[in-house]
């Protein structure tokens, strides 16, 4: 969704992949895929070669707009890798701006400058979103388009006040990709309030029920990046 111009992206982000390592990874039942810009292999594991489009991936990916095609097939990279660890053959189609993934698989993705991820997972879970943001990448005009009443109030004068709320933002909109798969349209992002007690970690993790579905959310950060995840089971 639109916001604020932020500065330039640094770049990929090869500590991603240490970070989830280390930080516990998405919930049980889910898998998660990284994929990196050829240049930028991650530190902490081999780099893999670029996936191979499917035939039906590349016909999608030639409908986009040149400057769209890289970001697609990290995208699709990454989805792959998904797939490959729940046992499930491609490819990831589309509905609408949506990803589409194989029957009986439920799948998000996003990327950021080189680097894309993918949370999958296949029966016992309803829907998933995650998102990638560069750290602290908001300014503080966002805080309108993004927070409640009580989420800016938690806010105001807070230190480190831009990285809770990028990670806020990252979170909400891992929380619109997941209600999103689940037939639930969502017109901003303020309506998807977050329980201020768990604000303050780094980023926001912990249960909660929005639009009456009950959600595991969690992430991790890097001195780049926040990668966030909102998982529904059924």
């Amino acid at each position: 969704m639109p916001l604020p111009a932020a500065p330039a992206d640094p770049g990929p982000d090869p500590d991603l992949a240490d970070a989830v390592a280390t930080g516990g990874g998405p919930p049980a039942g889910t898998v998660l895929g990284l994929a990196h810009a050829p240049e930028t292999p991650p530190r902490t594991e081999p780099h893999a070669p670029p996936h191979v489009l499917h035939e039906a991936e590349h016909r999608l990916m030639s409908t986009l707009p040149p400057a769209r095609h890289e970001d697609f097939r990290l995208g699709r990279t990454a989805a792959a890798r998904c797939l490959t660890r729940l046992g499930v053959p491609g490819p990831v189609l589309a509905d609408g701006r949506l990803p589409r993934f194989p029957a009986g698989v439920t799948g998000s993705i996003s990327h950021r400058a080189g680097t894309a991820v993918c949370l999958g997972a296949g029966p016992g879970i309803r829907a998933v979103g995650v998102d990638l943001e560069r750290a602290e990448a908001l300014p503080p005009a966002a805080a309108r388009l993004v927070c409640s009443e009580d989420e800016r109030a938690w806010l105001a004068g807070r230190p480190g006040a831009a990285r809770h709320l990028t990670a806020l933002f990252s979170l909400k909109e891992s929380l619109y990709k997941a209600l999103c798969a689940l037939g639930e349209p969502v017109r901003g992002l303020k309506e998807l309030a977050c329980p201020v007690d768990l604000l303050g970690g780094p980023p926001v993790a912990g249960e909660f029920t929005v639009r009456g579905v009950r959600f595991e959310t969690g992430g991790v950060r890097t001195s780049r990046s926040v990668l966030t995840w909102a998982v529904a089971r059924t």
